[in-house]
């Protein structure tokens, strides 16, 4: 499975597998799930009782080690670029485009690599979920 480079056409229903011991990951499906277009979105815990990374095609080594998320038509996303296909679906994709910038791309995919490593340190220094 190949990944897409286009995370601004991703189309609907997306597919988000993320870590549910994550607290990032929590805040964001909680983020999620407050939008107007929620429903374009599908989020996928990859530690619930019953969730098989082969079933995904994927290897549960590489889906702890950053987010993926699969849109309507098959195409697969990681990492920032799952994030971007994402916030493209919820409506933000002026976000998207700035993403893009020259420069600003690799920086937020640098940031995303570093933020998903160390996620449950810094994870201890947010509040409680509500």
């Amino acid at each position: 499975m190949t990944l897409s480079r286009a995370p601004a056409h991703a189309r609907a229903p997306l597919t988000l597998l993320y870590d549910g011991d994550c607290p990032i990951c929590q805040r964001q499906v909680a983020w999620i799930r407050r939008r107007p277009y929620r429903e374009r979105i599908r989020c996928v815990d990859i530690r619930a009782e019953g969730f098989s990374a082969a079933a995904w095609g994927r290897d549960w080594e590489e889906l702890l080690g950053r987010m993926f998320a699969r849109d309507g038509e098959g195409n697969w996303f990681a990492g920032m670029d799952a994030v971007r296909a994402m916030l493209a679906l919820l409506g933000y994709r002026r976000l998207v485009w700035l993403s893009h910038l020259p420069g600003f791309r690799s920086l937020l995919d640098r940031l995303y690599l570093a933020v998903a490593r160390h996620r449950f340190a810094l994870g201890r220094w947010l509040p409680p979920l509500r």
